[in-house]
């Protein structure tokens, strides 16, 4: 069999498997957050914190916090990192600092949406 006849095949193949294959995603609607299946719902958490500045990532968007417990996600004190939303949040944010938090969770992980210096 030439080549230019498995290269018709193939892609005979794909372009008959495309329509099965968007249909069988006839199930996902958007949710608030993002996809989910219908009838599902991806919940998204509104959690607040403090916590002392381990460490500034800015190339890869992350701060690393050593945290009180967080009541609203049922978390006990720890160190983690955490992604931020926008850049602009570790702006003037340095190890060491004492801050306070507020992140969303969600089935994408944490997100920190809001981070300033304590007082």
């Amino acid at each position: 069999m030439s080549n230019t006849l498995k290269t018709l095949l193939i892609t005979l193949g794909f372009s008959l498997a495309l329509p099965v294959m968007a249909d069988d995603m006839g199930g996902m609607v958007h949710k608030e957050g993002g996809m989910g299946m219908q009838g599902q719902t991806t919940a998204i958490k509104i959690a607040h914190g403090s916590g002392i500045v381990e460490g500034v990532d800015a190339t890869k968007g992350t701060v690393t916090l050593s945290h009180q417990p967080i009541k609203e996600l049922n978390w006990p004190a720890m160190t983690m990192s955490f992604k931020v939303s926008k850049p602009e949040l570790l702006k003037g944010i340095v190890t060491g600092q004492q801050v306070h938090f507020t992140l969303q969770n969600n089935n994408m992980g944490p997100v920190i949406t809001a981070l300033g210096v304590s007082k």
